[in-house]
């Protein structure tokens, strides 16, 4: 899994996934102290995740073993969001 940063939402009306009224996310890549690395992806949100949220993003062929997703050509998945992050015992992140 990666740590990101949701920075937006992508529309797309026409798609051959089959999955009903899909929410895609534009996210960037993050450190863990949510500094982006200008690295972009999009995904697939499963738990409701807004702008500025740092998010835990699943990718490759575990984004295609959900109820949701199975079977479907889905690459990126949002499957959590980050309540709190610590390194070595010191707080580095934490959601506001």
């Amino acid at each position: 899994m990666n740590l990101a940063r949701v920075r937006g939402t992508v529309v797309a009306t026409r798609r051959t996934d089959g999955i009903e009224n899909p929410r895609f996310l534009l996210v960037e890549d993050c450190d863990q102290r949510g500094r982006g690395r200008n690295e972009w992806l999009v995904a697939l949100d499963l738990v409701g995740a807004n702008r500025g949220q740092m998010v835990l993003c699943a990718q490759g062929s575990s984004c295609r073993q959900t109820e949701i997703t199975e079977g479907k050509p889905m690459d990126c998945l949002v499957v959590a969001i980050v309540d709190s992050m610590d390194q070595g015992g010191v707080d580095v992140w934490k959601e506001e």
